[in-house]
């Protein structure tokens, strides 16, 4: 699916002379360029309208650039005054543009019906097409040439939307990539089949610039909603309604080799990565909507792409293995993974020439040759397609593509992960992240936030994790609830009381519905140390009572309210075989409780020996408070010591208070 015009001779709008394509030449317009004027005042009209005028960088952003066409009109009105020239326009509704746009604007819609955030941004993407035909007037008209008026900007517009949008407050980068993808079309060109023609696809080239410099400052995430548009993007179908919109474009303009080739290309990596190591190179789906949008939306642009059949094979296929190898690259560096599929797109257009001089020498120019002599093009095309439509309703009907996916699962990674099958790690923070921000899953928000605060697999970021945390709470998860009060509680992390108290608001009332030894332990900690919840040792004993007897954490929560001496009624005896046990299997913490309760002589019976003993032992598992209390004259009165997170790992070692 192209998303620009023909090749040209003139004009921005890089197409055929209106002789050739039938357009009707129009009358010069003299004497001011009313057209770009009006324009540019409709778009600072926006700033009175919703979303812009709720965002004073939006306001200024718009103001900023109205501001600077408008300029931009009245220099060339001036210059039109003292030369006498004529601003001249053609109407040039090309096809290739007006069917491209449809069918985006379809994809859009049927998007937007499933992402309310997509109607949202019809305004902004509005504004959009209105700054571009600005822009192509006003360049046009400043080279001298005959504005061919018609619906070019439309399909870059669209093109560029369904890919990448910049935040409100960066809105105006927006703007700066319209711009250079529009400059490398008109002035980045060169000479193909005895024609000047534009190199890179316009709505990829501005793209890939600005890509360069999101990357190089690692600020992708912070400044475009690209990932989020990436997650939405995959919705119900999607491959479905591409493909079908996809057969109008290759119906009219012929570009299907591109776009089979591609999609047969990642069919055979995904089918042989996953024989060789059991699990699947693309995570959870075997192509995804937006990859499969690129094979029919950034490759197959006539004018950038190459002209034999045999050279749209290769263009197909190498477009197909350089996402392959991006995904995994950037995933790898951290680098936001959207970029995939549209990276290759201008080192491709590039290589055009080079590709198709190689379709037409030795073996291959001969069955090139062969092959389109075959048949006419308009049956060869149909061929193609016949062979395209194949390949997709197999795929389709195999379950292949549009149907559950097995690696749409955060069990079956964890799984792997510890199986220790390649890049699991990484392909479980994608799933988790896919079912997160696609799907709002709560139970993926809390493994992101595990991941984060364990930092195995990614560099431990607590903060992070609180903010998973917080989510996975707030969509009704009571593991993410609980996870929210263990930061807090035991790592002094937290996002805000209001989340904390939450939390502890959910866990108590699970505690009481139905007695959960975590939930009630956890708030029961709350209570005994006065953290999210008034202190209160009387409630703290009762909470931490209702885990049950065998519960070591609660044992644990008993022994410091019985040792602090900070009241409550409870005990102590009933809690000292349990220390005892995990004393013997090596828990320090048990060591250190039960030496202070011999020390005084607490539930069992006073036995200074015995208090030393224990000390050395709880040295010995790595308490490091510990260490040395044997050997003084006198030993010291209790303290809290250094404990661990319950329910995650013990290799996470907690600051006492």
């Amino acid at each position: 699916m192209s998303s620009v015009a023909p090749e040209a001779r003139t004009g921005l709008a890089g197409t055929p002379s209106a002789a050739d394509l039938g357009s009707v030449e129009r009358p010069g317009w003299r004497g001011f360029p009313s057209l770009p004027v009006a324009l540019s005042l409709a778009l600072l009209a926006f700033v009175v309208f919703p979303p812009v005028r709720d965002n004073p960088r939006l306001v200024w952003t718009f103001a900023g650039v109205s501001s600077s066409t408008l300029a931009w009109g009245l220099l060339l009105w001036a210059r039109a005054r003292r030369t006498g020239r004529n601003f001249a326009i053609e109407y040039a509704p090309y096809k290739s543009h007006y069917v491209q746009a449809a069918v985006q604007l379809g994809i859009l819609a049927y998007w937007g019906w499933h992402a309310p955030a997509v109607p949202a941004a019809a305004p902004l993407i509005l504004a959009q097409v209105l700054f571009l035909y600005i822009l192509e007037g006003l360049i046009t008209w400043s080279r001298g040439r005959t504005w061919r008026l018609g619906y070019g900007p439309l399909p870059i517009i669209f093109s560029t939307n369904l890919l990448l949008w910049f935040k409100d407050d960066w809105f105006f980068l927006q703007f700066l990539m319209i711009a250079v993808g529009a400059l490398g079309k008109q002035f980045i060109t060169w000479q193909r089949d005895g024609r000047r023609t534009h190199i890179f696809n316009p709505s990829a080239f501005g793209q890939a610039v600005l890509a360069a410099g999101l990357i190089a400052t690692g600020t992708t995430n912070d400044l475009t909603w690209g990932r989020e548009i990436a997650s939405t993007f995959e919705v119900p179908h999607m491959l479905i309604v591409i493909f079908l919109g996809g057969l109008i474009v290759q119906y009219l303009f012929h570009v299907t080799l591109m776009t089979v080739a591609a999609a047969a290309t990642l069919c055979l990596v995904n089918l042989v990565y996953t024989q060789a190591t059991g699990v699947y190179y693309f995570v959870n789906v075997s192509i995804a909507a937006p990859i499969f949008l690129g094979i029919h939306l950034l490759i197959t642009d006539p004018a950038t792409s190459p002209r034999t059949s045999l050279g749209r094979v290769a263009f197909g296929v190498l477009y197909a293995l350089g996402y392959t190898v991006l995904f995994r690259l950037l995933d790898l560096s951290n680098v936001p993974t959207f970029w995939d599929k549209l990276l290759p797109v201008p080192i491709l257009n590039l290589c055009v020439p080079l590709i198709d001089r190689a379709a037409r020498l030795g073996a291959g120019g001969a069955l090139n040759r062969a092959w389109e002599s075959a048949l006419k093009p308009p049956a060869l095309n149909l061929a193609h397609m016949a062979c395209w439509g194949a390949l997709f309703l197999t795929l389709a009907g195999t379950g292949f593509i549009d149907a559950p996916h097995p690696g749409n699962s955060i069990p079956f990674w964890k799984q792997a992960y510890a199986d220790a099958r390649p890049f699991a790690g990484n392909s479980l923070v994608m799933a988790a992240g896919a079912l997160a921000e696609g799907s709002g899953v709560a139970g993926a928000f809390n493994e992101l936030g595990l991941i984060c605060a364990e930092g195995h697999i990614v560099p431990q970021n607590r903060a992070a994790a609180a903010r998973y945390f917080e989510r996975a709470c707030e969509l009704g998860s009571l593991e993410g609830c609980a996870n929210v009060a263990i930061q807090y509680l035991f790592l002094f992390e937290r996002r805000s009381d209001e989340t904390v108290s939450r939390a502890l608001e959910r866990l108590e009332q699970e505690c009481e519905r139905a007695p959960d030894w975590g939930a009630c332990y956890l708030v029961g900690a709350a209570y005994e140390t006065g953290r999210g919840r008034p202190k209160d040792p009387g409630r703290a004993i009762a909470l931490y009572e209702r885990c049950g007897p065998q519960n070591l954490y609660a044992a644990k929560g008993l022994a410091r309210i019985a040792l602090s001496g900070s009241g409550g009624e409870f005990n102590p005896a009933a809690i000292a075989p349990l220390l005892l046990r995990a004393a013997r299997a090596g828990d320090a913490e048990s060591c250190w409780y039960l030496a202070h309760m011999h020390r005084a002589g607490l539930g069992v019976h006073l036995d200074e020996r015995r208090a030393r003993a224990l000390f050395d032992r709880a040295c010995a598992l790595g308490l490091d408070e510990a260490c040395g209390l044997a050997e003084r004259t006198e030993l010291p009165p209790f303290s809290r010591p250094r404990m661990l997170v319950p329910g995650w790992s013990t290799a996470y070692p907690l600051p006492a208070e």
